[in-house]
């Protein structure tokens, strides 16, 4: 073999790692800009969709309010579906990962290694050739799970070092997505915090009147709640309050800002969402409150039902309105809600609907 041929032979790894390199390093600016788990997530799975031609991607993560319970994440290409995988817990899982740290595991050792039977079954449900751990300095935080390379042949070694710096650079922007949400958030109900609420509020009524837009603020709370506590325990209290975090996100756009605003008390900012529109909101949500059960008491009765009462108030970009200003109006439409009757939604100022 002539020299130059081996040279050229030689040198076609390191061009490729070279281009490896050069894609991991826009793919990690990208990741590591987000401030949001999901699209971290995201960002990864349509990286390696894109490279590899996968069909679905699956990511399993700690929980955003109950990190005991794993959340799945999965994609179908680059479009999000509901996943197949459930999974009771994340924890056993992660220990796998840690006990050897492992930078990546065949699905076909794990099937045979992994002690829980009913895990395996659960996760050989979907496809599945490698699973790669998100790992951070503190142990493994969540783990990605990779199918069969559309190529239709087996990972090599340079494909799977690809794959493990893509997910390094996820797992440090997780764990920074985290901290930023443990700082921003109620730790109770997921939703942001009162601080972050009136902050948050503050630049959307700059946005509104440097663009001459509107948004809507909602506040409500829960009718009769110190009686509930009275009646039924904190504990219970506290599951309500869970419970109603979640309707509301159910009931909300993935821009929407809901906020728990103190207590039993709530609050979400609709950007460029007029009065009307935020009545549609509020009723809807008021709505799935009543006729939602939230579960047997303490005592082993029957499920227990509350209402909610609603302030709706709509920003007017030509009046002067300070945060402050705009939350006590809304304040003042859920008080109205709750001196004609409760369990109603009321509008504030004299915007008609």
């Amino acid at each position: 073999m002539s020299s130059g041929l081996a040279d050229e032979l030689h040198e076609v790894p390191l061009e490729r790692e070279n281009q490896d390199l050069k894609e991991i390093l826009e793919i990690a600016f990208q990741i590591t800009a987000q401030l949001e788990v999901e699209n971290v997530i995201k960002n990864v799975v349509w990286s390696l969709v894109s490279k590899f031609q996968l069909d679905t991607v699956t990511a399993a993560l700690p929980g955003e309010i109950d990190e005991t319970v794993a959340q799945v994440i999965t994609y179908r290409g680059l479009k999000r579906e509901d996943p197949a995988l459930s999974l009771p817990a994340l924890q056993p899982l992660l220990a796998f990962f840690d006990k050897d740290e492992y930078s990546q595991v065949p699905f076909s050792y794990f099937a045979e290694t992994f002690p829980d039977r009913d895990l395996v079954q659960r996760l050989g449900a979907i496809p599945i050739d490698v699973m790669v751990p998100f790992r951070t300095d503190k142990g493994s935080i969540g783990v990605l799970l990779i199918p069969a390379n559309g190529a239709g042949r087996p990972y090599d070694v340079q494909e799977i070092q690809y794959i493990t710096r893509i997910v390094r650079f996820a797992s440090i922007a997780i764990e920074n997505a985290s901290l930023f949400r443990q700082a921003t958030t109620d730790r109770m109900t997921g939703l942001f915090s009162h601080h972050f609420f009136e902050k948050t509020l503050e630049e959307e009524l700059e946005r509104a009147r440097r663009y001459k837009t509107t948004f809507s603020l909602v506040m409500f709370d829960i009718d009769h709640f110190k009686k509930f506590n009275d009646t039924y325990g904190h504990l219970q209290g506290d599951r309500i309050i869970r419970d109603i975090a979640r309707l509301l996100c159910k009931s909300i756009r993935q821009v929407d800002f809901p906020a728990r605003y103190g207590g039993e008390e709530f609050a979400v900012i609709l950007p460029a969402v007029d009065v009307k529109g935020a009545l549609v909101v509020a009723e809807r949500l008021r709505k799935r409150v009543e006729a939602f059960e939230f579960g047997a008491s303490t005592d082993g009765g029957a499920a227990l039902h509350v209402t909610i009462s609603v302030g709706v108030t709509e920003f007017d970009a030509e009046s002067a309105y300070a945060p402050t200003e705009i939350i006590r109006e809304a304040d003042r439409a859920l008080y109205q809600s709750k001196e004609h009757g409760r369990n109603r939604v009321t509008v504030g100022g004299d915007r008609s609907a």
